[in-house]
């Protein structure tokens, strides 16, 4: 036999031997030829970030806390400058308009039918969300609630950016609410004044 013959006899009996190797682990499901680039991951947000264990210190120290501690315990740090808003703003547009729409009213794009259903929560500006102290919102942002997912990936001081300028949103929404009231009172005022001239009798309504 050749060196040539030889070579491929060893090459076929290493490739059998591989088909065997494959063939012997199918009872444990292991797929044909499975490889590292088709393995099982874990998909976005299809799991909740796990807590550290308790009295542990994060890799990055910064303390976790849950969201009943947040709304009693944490306070905003910021002030709401300008800075600080628009801060909020470039964060909240990267993270928070798909749900709750660019004006926060809770029509992003991912809202509809056969898909988000569109919940009061959604609607940030509403009177719901207005009730939750800074720290409850904070603390929403990064453990998630109900359909909303945790979003620890933000930085704990741009979770505070993005509450102020959910505050800001939610005084535009005050704003509006009370100019369409003064416009409705005012509208209603100048219908009775009408209605009580209109019913008025003639020549009785003047001196003589």
């Amino acid at each position: 036999m050749t060196a040539r013959a030889a070579a491929t006899v060893l090459l076929a009996a290493l490739a059998l031997g591989g088909c065997d190797d494959q063939i012997k682990h199918l009872e444990q499901r292991t797929p044909f030829f499975n490889t590292m680039s088709w393995q099982p991951s874990v998909e976005t947000f299809e799991e909740r970030a796990p807590l550290p264990v308790p009295g542990t210190m994060p890799i990055d120290g910064e303390r976790t806390y849950d969201l009943m501690a947040a709304d009693s315990m944490l306070v905003s740090p910021i002030s709401g400058t300008e800075a600080d808003l628009e801060r909020g703003a470039e964060l909240y547009s990267q993270f928070c308009t798909p749900c709750h729409g660019v004006t926060g009213t809770g029509d992003g794009s991912v809202v509809g039918q056969n898909r988000i259903p569109d919940i009061p929560l959604l609607n940030i500006r509403g009177e719901l969300t207005r009730g939750y102290t800074d720290g409850y919102i904070w603390g929403m942002i990064a453990n998630g609630r109900g359909l909303m997912p945790p979003y620890r990936r933000i930085p704990a001081m741009d979770r505070w950016y993005l509450v102020a300028y959910v505050r800001q949103l939610q005084a535009e929404a005050l704003a509006e609410e009370a100019a369409e009231a003064e416009a409705a009172e005012a509208e209603a005022a100048e219908a009775a004044a009408a209605e009580s001239e209109g019913n008025e009798t003639p020549g009785t309504g003047g001196a003589p």
